[in-house]
């Protein structure tokens, strides 16, 4: 027979997950005091897109995805020529699955400065996700020829190939990537499928 003064006991699991989620909340009570304070001051730093950014990050803290996108759309009015608020705004809405959104906020951050390789990256992966591969192919590209040192780039950019059916372009991309990365394993996967759909045509 089970003693009943067990059974009453929570168990260790349970005061774990209690604590962790008492830890969270105060955790949450602390960043929302910050977005107060900040919020309190704004009127004092509204000439610093970095201060938006801050309080977008905090609004992100707490899940707030709204609030965040609400203190980018201000720091994007405010300061049109400030660059790295519209690749911010443009990461939040891919994560939202929103690729559109984020296309347009990497084209605007394109236009300000051509020269970041990152955005073009970015902005290939917005593009893979909506299945205009030839274009992410370009962004890719672009991304490669102003920076030719991330592994990444040349996997993304065999991806795109891959899907474009351009499969000796791609096993070049990915043999690049292990190139600079031998410890990417997905690279040697993809390579021997390839192979295989090479094999096959």
């Amino acid at each position: 027979m089970q003693n009943p003064s067990n059974s009453q006991n929570p168990t260790k699991e349970k005061l774990m997950a209690t604590s962790i989620d008492l830890k969270k909340k105060l955790e949450e009570i602390e960043v929302r005091k910050k977005i107060e304070k900040f919020e309190k001051h704004l009127s004092s730093f509204d000439n610093q897109p970095s201060y938006y950014l801050v309080l977008a990050n905090l609004k992100l803290q707490i899940k707030d995805i709204e609030g965040a996108l609400h203190y980018l759309n201000e720091a994007c009015k405010l300061f049109p020529k400030a660059e790295f608020v519209y690749d911010v705004r443009a990461e939040i809405l891919y994560k939202m699955k929103d690729y559109n959104g984020a296309l347009m906020n990497l084209n605007q951050a394109i236009n300000i400065n051509p020269q970041n390789d990152l955005y073009y990256s970015r902005r290939g992966g917005a593009l893979f996700c909506l299945k205009i591969y030839s274009k992410a192919n370009e962004d890719y590209t672009k991304a490669i020829e102003i920076n030719s040192s991330k592994d990444i780039y040349f996997f993304n950019r065999a991806l795109a190939r891959g899907c474009l059916r351009n499969f000796e372009s791609a096993i070049a991309d990915l043999e690049k990537t292990l190139e600079l990365n031998p410890n990417k394993t997905r690279a040697k996967e993809i390579i021997i499928e390839l192979r295989k759909l090479l094999n096959k045509q």
